[in-house]
């Protein structure tokens, strides 16, 4: 979805900033967006990892990335991460949205804050967490079970960390 999103906004030059190349969370969230990318051959994208998922491990990976030629959008991997690299862009003396895009993950309390309004995916963490336990309790009444995947949907909450969304001529 962050990936979409930000070629939707007419971005060409896109980055991944995710948590420590360990976790897997970084891990699954690069290949689902580098999986995107890969469809779109005009598009550039680059990737870079924070230490952690905190507000200084993205302000100091966004500080690296402002220390070269950074892309001209990004998608943190994490809504924390997203607050520390908008720390770093506004410190460097650039807009969000204006000179560098930002979209983050989970929509968390602080992204609806006025001073960072972050574009950001929403993941329904409620449904989420009903159907984790509905699951581990139907595998101990049955312990022959087959293993379950759900998917849930996500949405994009639209802020002001991206420039508008492009319009594609007719």
């Amino acid at each position: 979805m962050a990936a979409r999103t930000l070629i939707e906004r007419g971005y060409t030059d896109i980055g991944y900033l995710g948590g420590p190349p360990s976790a897997t969370s970084a891990q699954d969230r690069y290949h689902g967006f580098t999986e995107l990318v890969s469809q779109h051959p005009d598009i550039k994208a680059r990737a870079s990892y924070s230490k952690g998922y905190s507000f200084h491990a993205g302000r100091e990976a966004m500080m690296e990335q402002l220390q070269g030629s950074p892309a001209q959008a990004y998608f943190c991997a994490d809504d924390v991460l997203s607050i520390g690299a908008l720390s770093a862009i506004r410190d460097h003396g650039l807009k969000p949205a204006q000179d560098i895009g930002i979209i983050g993950l989970n929509d968390m309390e602080m992204s609806r804050w006025e001073s960072f309004s972050l574009t950001t995916i929403r993941q329904p963490i409620k449904q989420i967490i009903t159907a984790s336990v509905d699951i581990v309790e139907e595998m101990l009444l049955e312990p022959d079970r087959y293993p379950e995947a759900r998917i849930f949907p996500c949405r994009i909450i639209e802020r002001e960390t991206l420039k508008a969304k492009h319009k594609q001529m007719k």
